[in-house]
């Protein structure tokens, strides 16, 4: 069986929030293990310098998956803003699709060999289904559109052959003509 991950506690995790966000500065800024734990020193916090280098590692990691997340959202913006009628789910699951072919193809084949194969079947699945439902959604949506504009279109109807019957012939006459047009294309 598969060792599960343990959240990691760290003394800087329970420090008072200005204390924290001091030391996190400290670390974006460059400044160095020993003088982050002299600051905690007057703070009234004793600390070893590897305590804090491996809250410096895990606070890098999460920055930059931090960092990681804010370009794939502008990416995705830009992406969106290319295609302005695009439905945002269909920019998602370009992306999604995109990256997921990217991952696919640039491993190596030892890369392969450490790779469970039930995961990746089961994301391709979970994006396979993700387009079927949304086209699903799209042509459930454009035959409630569909039927609501035919009921509109035949009240209107209706009601002009009733109440202008000259406007409606020559309605009733420029459809038909248009309509012979398009099938002589």
């Amino acid at each position: 069986m598969a060792a599960t991950k343990r959240r990691k506690h760290s003394v800087i995790d329970g420090l008072p929030a200005p204390v924290k966000a001091s030391v996190e500065q400290m670390l974006l800024s460059g400044t160095t293990y020993a003088e982050v734990v002299d600051y905690l020193g007057l703070q009234g916090v004793s600390l070893s310098v590897s305590a804090v280098c491996r809250y410096a590692q895990s606070f890098h990691a999460s920055v930059e998956a931090l960092q990681i997340a804010q370009e794939n959202f502008r990416y995705m913006m830009t992406e969106a803003e290319k295609y302005p009628d695009m439905d945002p789910t269909e920019v998602l699951v370009r992306i999604t699709g995109q990256n997921l072919l990217t991952a696919l193809v640039s491993k190596s084949p030892e890369e392969w060999s450490a790779v469970e194969a039930d995961k990746v079947v089961s994301q391709i699945t979970g994006l396979t289904r993700a387009v079927a439902y949304k086209k699903r959604a799209d042509v459930e949506s454009k035959d409630i559109v569909s039927a609501a504009l035919d009921e509109v279109k035949a009240e209107l109807y209706n009601a002009m052959q009733t109440e202008q019957p000259e406007t409606y012939r020559q309605l009733a006459a420029f459809l038909e003509r248009k309509k012979k047009e398009g099938l002589g294309r």
